[in-house]
């Protein structure tokens, strides 16, 4: 029997790029392919911020996964685009502004849509991936029979615009990440809870990796100090501008303390020349590694997350983490499994740090704890399963194969 042909659709995809949802997509992409025939439905873009067509059009493949990128037709004026969100989010406003968003957000490639269109047959099934961006909210209407949406939501303004009620209750089957996520989308768009189901992610313990790799790589800056490890686009919007300003002011409280912050990611806001922060920018997965395990513990501080892959991988390597409690997602995740401790001010935050900085059983504990919880729940064989079913439902996947071509 030949191979169902999915499609999965994401607003970008490349080794090169480290959003959460797209890398979600990537580990999706390649644990789907030992049962269905993979494609991957994306622009030319690598920066989200942008949208520069820096890929080139066409067919490509990444770790063995066919992707068809698409142009961007135009690159986001991001002046525009925050003064027009400034308006949407505080005015009353039309259908038509809010399409005027999406599109004013990106990422347009009309050639994305045309394909779409033309070979929506040629698919027994699509996944999109991120509610938000264009990619999804333009392109899943038009295949809505035969699409199932990981919309990665959480609490946030765009959320609450009306054009995407129509994208929800469109697609087929709606697969979450978590329960917070889950019961969050639910309740916001009315649904019942026969429209989706928690599909989770799965992580496994990578290789072991010496913590004196990401030591030796960045020795000058780094010296013997403790380390806190960020993993993520460095974003005000991921909570880093407050975290950045809770680290200093706990540094100038406490001046005999030997401890920096590593920020590994791509930075889309200033970071501020300390010698106590070391922001490295993207590095090798091998060093990521290292990089968590010569650190005391990982912080994540985004308020907004429908999930954090960094808290499970830091909990695979057995280390504690420390999360923004505003976060219902980090929360959740802390408290299930034991594995951290979060903050909601920054009396808290200096409390937790001082804990995990000068308490090495609670470290221990708290890694384990949250080491046994990820073994236990976020297995890929249980993911794959769930993803395998919903795909396997499809109304287009009981019914005759489609002409394969293009």
């Amino acid at each position: 029997m030949s191979k169902l042909r999915i499609a999965l659709v994401v607003q970008r995809y490349g080794l090169e790029v480290n959003g959460g949802s797209e890398r979600l997509c990537r580990m999706i992409a390649e644990r789907l392919a030992r049962r269905f025939h993979v494609e991957v439905l994306t622009t030319c873009a690598i920066d989200y911020v942008s949208w520069k067509n820096e890929y080139p059009p066409g067919l490509a493949v990444v770790n063995q996964i066919p992707v068809r990128r698409f142009p961007v037709d135009r690159p986001r004026d991001p002046q525009e685009f925050d003064q027009f969100s400034a308006w949407i989010f505080s005015q009353p406003h039309t259908p038509e502004d809010e399409l005027h968003w999406v599109r004013l957000q990106g990422p347009c490639s009309s050639d994305f849509l045309s394909y779409l269109k033309a070979n929506r047959q040629q698919y027994h099934g699509f996944v999109f991936f991120t509610y938000l961006y264009l990619t999804t909210c333009l392109g899943l209407p038009l295949v809505k029979d035969r699409a199932l949406l990981v919309p990665t939501a959480h609490d946030e303004l765009p959320i609450y615009l009306g054009i995407y009620d129509q994208v929800f209750r469109a697609a087929r089957r709606l697969l979450f990440c978590t329960k917070e996520e889950q019961d969050f989308v639910l309740r916001r768009f009315c649904l019942d809870e026969a429209s989706g189901e928690t599909v989770g992610v799965g992580v496994e313990p990578g290789a072991p990796r010496s913590p004196e790799d990401f030591r030796r790589e960045f020795r000058a800056r780094l010296g013997n100090s403790q380390l806190i490890t960020y993993v993520g686009r460095i974003d005000e919007s991921k909570g880093c501008r407050t975290m950045i300003d809770f680290f200093s002011r706990y540094l100038s409280e406490r001046p005999s303390r030997d401890v920096k912050v590593v920020l590994i990611g791509k930075a889309v806001m200033p970071v501020p020349n300390h010698p106590s922060i070391v922001h490295t920018g993207f590095i090798a997965e091998h060093l990521k590694d290292s990089a968590i395990q010569a650190s005391r513990l990982l912080i994540m501080p985004s308020p907004y997350e429908s999930l954090s892959l960094a808290v499970l991988e830091a909990w695979t390597m057995q280390k504690p983490v420390l999360v923004n409690g505003h976060c219902e997602v980090l929360r959740g995740q802390c408290s299930r499994s034991s594995g951290g401790l979060w903050y909601s001010n920054y009396e808290e935050f200096r409390e937790c740090l001082d804990r995990l900085l000068t308490d090495d059983a609670l470290c221990w504990a708290l890694g384990n704890q949250g080491f046994a919880h990820t073994l236990q729940n976020y297995t890929w064989e249980r993911v794959e399963e769930r993803y395998n079913r919903a795909l396997s439902q499809l109304p287009s996947c009981t019914g005759p194969a489609p002409v394969l071509g293009a």
